[in-house]
């Protein structure tokens, strides 16, 4: 198997993870100045705000592993082709 840069699909589908990756690591980022302002005790907002950035985190990563089984699945069909 013979992989080009001008391999237009394969391009996208490693843009799309280089982005989703992107966001995964910004949500992190935000989780993490969360919990440092949480040292102390928590209110029920702060809870609330917690658990919804780590929704948003895990989201942003089970995202991230989508577009990254795209590529391994993109790969094992061309390995099939060549």
């Amino acid at each position: 198997m013979s992989l080009l840069a001008t391999d237009k699909h394969l391009a996208v589908l490693v843009s799309d993870l280089s982005d989703t990756f992107n966001f995964f690591s910004n949500e992190a980022v935000k989780l993490k100045v969360l919990l440092a302002r949480s040292e102390g005790p928590v209110s029920a907002e702060s809870c609330d705000e917690l658990q919804k950035q780590c929704t948003a985190e895990v989201q942003a990563f089970e995202e991230y592993l989508n577009r990254k089984e795209e590529i391994f699945e993109y790969l094992n069909l061309e390995s099939r082709h060549a």
